[in-house]
């Protein structure tokens, strides 16, 4: 078990090599958007949605980082999750009509989680933030430095009462 998820680990480090050698003159700032919007692809492509949110498009919903918003568009925009096609989506608040899949808080709009919870509570969307504290605030998914590496922490509970089944290797790959 043990080893499977070293071979995991440096699979996923080989990847993210991959990403910086592309783009040799990212600042740190930009390394960590392209971790961060990597992982977001993870959780699409390695979690079960229900069958009524496998229609359309597989959207993605940024709101408040323009880095992450512009690598998730550039690397993953118009990939496929099972049949759907990833969009990609730069929010300027909660969007209470459109279902969307994943949606990442940014810290800067740290104050809309709150609303992102009550406006989302009966929908299948994914809520993913990256600051201490979000998870126990109602986050799914929160981001966190371990280490000098970006790794995430879950709330495994919160993301099955959505009614999203997180996939084996978003399971082994969570920290905490």
């Amino acid at each position: 078990m043990r080893a499977r998820l070293y071979a995991i680990c440096a699979l996923f480090l080989l990847l993210i090599g991959g990403y910086s050698a592309r783009a040799q003159k990212l600042d740190e700032s930009d390394t960590r958007a392209l971790i961060h919007a990597n992982f977001m692809y993870q959780f699409a492509t390695n979690c079960n949605w229900p069958a009524e949110s496998k229609k359309g498009k597989f959207y993605i919903g940024v709101l408040g980082n323009a880095d992450v918003f512009e690598a998730a568009k550039e690397k993953f925009g118009a990939k496929p999750v099972g049949s759907q096609i990833i969009e990609v989506v730069s929010l300027t608040e909660i969007p209470t009509t459109q279902l969307f899949h994943i949606i990442l808080v940014d810290k800067s709009k740290k104050a809309e989680l709150p609303k992102a919870l009550r406006e989302l509570k009966n929908k299948s969307t994914l809520i993913v933030t990256n600051w201490e504290g979000a998870l126990s605030t109602g986050a799914h998914i929160n981001f966190k430095s371990l280490d000098g590496s970006i790794r995430y922490e879950m709330n495994e509970n919160a993301i099955l009462d959505r009614k999203i089944t997180p996939g084996v290797k978003i399971i082994q790959w969570k920290v905490g």
